[in-house]
């Protein structure tokens, strides 16, 4: 596909895609650039891998900055710990070139790439008709993160206080 086609088309996804379809969207985008560094480091291109989380860390910033804070208070300060969290993994993995603190963050991303597709999924049938059933909304912290890293959360690293 042409360059010019291929940004065409990339402006009209996003221009009409849902709130919760641009929001999965950026993970995907984050997960890509996790990818892509992991990929540098290998091939021994710090710069490039540095980049490329550079990239994956400004993702996770732009949907830190696009919570509704006023929607639920509760439960937007329980997704922005996971997203802080997530955050300051990516920064520590890139300041310390740490390939494990990465496959975290990775971990994470794709656990929530998984639930956001479900969101959309389900949105999807509740909006194609009355027949749809809807399946019950995932949980704002994923199932596991708390468990997958005690450490972290008993040194007060994970924090459900934003």
């Amino acid at each position: 596909m042409p360059p010019q086609a291929r940004e065409k088309y990339l402006l009209t996804e996003v221009m009409t895609a849902s709130p919760q379809r641009l929001h999965l969207m950026l993970i995907e985008g984050a997960i890509r650039f996790v990818h892509k560094a992991r990929l540098h480091w290998a091939a021994k291109e710090d710069e490039q891998a540095g980049a490329a989380l550079i990239r994956a860390e400004e993702i996770v910033g732009e949907i830190l900055g696009g919570f509704k804070r006023d929607l639920d208070p509760a439960l937007v300060k329980q997704v922005t710990s996971l997203y802080l969290f997530l955050y300051r993994t990516l920064v520590e993995a890139a300041f310390r070139r740490d390939d494990a603190k990465l496959a975290e963050a990775l971990k994470i991303l794709e656990i929530e790439r998984d639930t956001w597709r479900q969101v959309c999924a389900d949105l999807a049938a509740e909006q194609s008709g009355p027949a749809a059933q809807p399946q019950p909304g995932p949980s704002p912290i994923p199932p596991g993160i708390l468990e997958a890293y005690p450490a972290e959360a008993e040194r007060g690293q994970f924090s459900f206080e934003a």
